[in-house]
């Protein structure tokens, strides 16, 4: 258990935060086509680099492995149904099936 330095509803923000900009952040890395649009892929690594500072923050007030896994799970949950919506990539049904063990096995661990 963490000594917490932060409340725990900050925390929440602060994983908020940082889930959000690694989208925003991913979405123009996207974009960037690997790196050959520079503004899309600079703008990308920042928010990319913001998302790892916010989840520094949020780790201040929650446990390590709980943030990590809700920020991981929610942005891998979350990137793979823009990348759908946005991009057209279909999501087969094991890709349906490796998304919900991805949110089950964040609960368990919010659980424990």
């Amino acid at each position: 258990m963490t000594t917490s330095l932060l409340p725990q509803s900050l925390a929440l923000l602060w994983l908020a935060l940082a889930v959000v900009l690694e989208l925003g952040g991913t979405y123009l890395l996207k974009l960037s086509d690997g790196l050959k649009r520079r503004l899309p892929g600079l703008l990308g690594i920042v928010l990319v680099t913001g998302a790892f500072a916010a989840l520094a923050q949020a780790i201040r007030g929650m446990d390590l492995s709980v943030a990590y896994a809700v920020w991981g799970g929610a942005g891998l949950v979350l990137t793979a149904i823009i990348g759908a919506l946005a991009f057209g990539q279909r999501i087969h049904l094991t890709g349906w099936l490796g998304i919900m063990l991805v949110i089950a096995g964040v609960v368990a661990l919010k659980l424990m």
